[in-house]
């Protein structure tokens, strides 16, 4: 299936072969990403071109996955990286863009999960259709990557770093139920692999970013003064940063984490997690349900949205 390329999404078509039209270069010896081979979906634009373009000024040989191959060859040609438009939304196209980069550079060190579309509605006007595209593309895509790359990276000397992308928007943000809804999946496929994958070489944190992009002016069309300007000002590439880190060798000790970037703020997102304490007695009825609440429970109500703590 082929998700909207207006929405900035990595996706379809076999893959362009290694070396035809732009060719990757392999064995770059300096920086943090030095000698590692790395693949970014959704890289022709936005936030996926600005991982992929420091990835590749930090040393590693990329392969640039997107649904518009024509922005993908773009990027592609202007950091020496391979271009790629299999479809992630497929188990199958998962596997080539995995494939795709193991055959140009004989592993794969690094996946970015980025490619994404994006969805607006009111629940009243939800089209279903719509819904099921925006959780095929984030959720099972960024699944189907990772699922391949950690076959792959389980295999290989050295292991390898998966970097998910998700959402502030799971937390809960109006008109966005569906895309939150598959950015909260992406964050409990985070959890869950590193749990897996925890005492081997293969680390998978995801990162949430913030950035002025086309999703953020079509945040702002749509909800208008509700949306509060939150990514005016903010470029793509004050992200790629965290990422670049993460995919290093520096991160090694880092796993299961979501990382935070909103302009010059870095911080960790906290875990679902038990608001206490909680209220105890030893055998629960509808009523007292209702007295807990009226005591105490209602009175601690959790906020919508993305909040500090003080974990």
């Amino acid at each position: 299936m082929r998700p909207d390329p207006t929405a900035g999404a990595g996706l379809p078509g076999p893959a362009i072969p290694p070396g035809t039209g732009v060719g990757g270069r392999a064995g770059r010896s300096a920086g943090s990403l030095a000698g590692k081979a790395v693949v970014v979906t959704g890289a022709g634009r936005g936030l996926g071109a600005a991982y992929a373009r420091l990835a590749a000024a930090e040393g590693a040989s990329v392969v640039v996955n997107d649904v518009d191959i024509d922005a993908a060859a773009e990027v592609a040609a202007s950091i020496g990286a391979v271009c790629d438009d299999s479809d992630i939304g497929t188990w199958a196209g998962a596997g080539r863009v995995v494939e795709a980069c193991r055959s140009a550079f004989g592993r794969i060190d690094g996946l970015v999960n980025n490619a994404a579309v994006f969805r607006l509605a009111s629940p009243y006007q939800q089209d279903p259709d719509e819904f099921r595209k925006v959780v095929e593309v984030n959720l099972l895509g960024t699944a189907y990557c990772g699922l391949h790359a950690i076959r792959a990276m389980r295999d290989q000397a050295g292991g390898g770093s998966i970097v998910n992308v998700t959402s502030g928007s799971h937390a809960g943000s109006a008109a966005m139920a569906a895309y939150g809804a598959s950015k909260g999946g992406v964050a409990s496929l985070t959890y869950c692999w590193a749990a897996d994958l925890a005492g081997t070489a293969v680390r998978v944190n995801a990162v949430s970013p913030n950035a002025h992009t086309r999703m953020a002016d079509a945040f702002e069309r749509y909800l208008g003064d509700r949306a509060a300007g939150q990514n005016v000002g903010k470029d793509p590439s004050t992200n790629a940063p965290a990422v670049v880190y993460l995919l290093s060798d520096t991160a090694a000790g880092i796993s299961g984490q979501v990382v935070r970037i909103d302009g010059d703020e870095l911080s960790l997102m906290t875990h679902p997690g038990v608001a206490a304490p909680a209220v105890r007695i030893p055998a629960w009825t509808v009523a007292a349900v209702a007295s807990a609440f009226e005591s105490d429970l209602a009175h601690r109500q959790q906020p919508l949205g993305v909040h500090p703590t003080n974990a």
